[in-house]
């Protein structure tokens, strides 16, 4: 089974690396989910990371119900994505009543012409999640970022067992939220290709100054070697 590590850093981008992930996916801010990274970052990856990066095009936190404004930032990203010859583009868009976006998935596949898309972690809010994946498949999207509807992929487990019974070879179904070292054998038992994590940890805070300002008490994270250790021990 693969894996695949969501980071934020070329420091954790090469530690990922170093311990045997197969994928990165580049993220901005993990403390909200993730948003896009600059593009400075993507192309400092790009020149020092060996493995595929796929980058996440989300504009902002929250819902994934995206202004007319948004969107147009969304296919701007995907453009200059594009441009850099990234290995694979992360995305997802719902509707006001947490449906898929139909018209605008179908716009951004034609956009990103043979880069692979994967619809992210909005997919848990959808309804009828079943008929949803259908739906992904027949636009031609090449893998579902998942936790089977639940905050821990373990919890979802049953709902990502039916995904990945109908994906079979024509979408990847990526199992994320909560893998660790203790749960991950039951998603390779099950044939799952590939898993996701963060392996995120907080990273003590340091103000070595006297300001009491709130941005300097943001939590920050980096990369649990321990636990994405544990991971390749048992999955790969």
């Amino acid at each position: 089974m693969k894996i695949e590590v969501c980071v934020a850093s070329l420091e954790d981008a090469k530690k990922a690396e170093q311990l045997c992930a197969d994928r990165i996916e580049l993220c901005a801010e993990l403390g909200v989910g993730g948003i896009t990274p600059s593009m400075g970052l993507v192309e400092q990856l790009l020149e020092e990371i060996e493995i595929p990066i796929h980058v996440l095009v989300r504009p902002r936190s929250g819902n994934f119900n995206y202004s007319t404004k948004y969107f147009e930032v969304i296919m701007n990203d995907i453009v200059h994505l594009k441009k850099l010859n990234v290995d694979g583009i992360v995305v997802g868009i719902t509707n006001e009543n947490d449906d898929l976006a139909v018209p605008q998935l179908k716009e951004m596949r034609a956009l990103a012409g043979g880069t692979p898309l994967t619809f992210h972690r909005a997919f848990d809010l959808v309804n009828n999640p079943l008929v949803a994946l259908e739906t992904l498949i027949d636009i031609g999207y090449s893998a579902v970022l998942s936790g089977g509807q639940c905050e821990k992929a373990r919890d979802g487990f049953d709902l990502l067992k039916q995904m990945n019974s109908i994906a079979g070879n024509t979408i990847d179904i990526l199992p994320g939220g909560g893998i660790n070292g203790s749960n991950c054998q039951a998603f390779k038992n099950e044939q799952f290709r590939w898993i996701h994590l963060s392996a995120k940890k907080e990273t003590p805070l340091i103000n070595k100054g006297d300001k009491n300002l709130s941005f300097l008490k943001q939590v920050q994270y980096e990369l649990d070697q321990g636990r994405l250790e544990a991971v390749v021990r048992k999955c790969k």
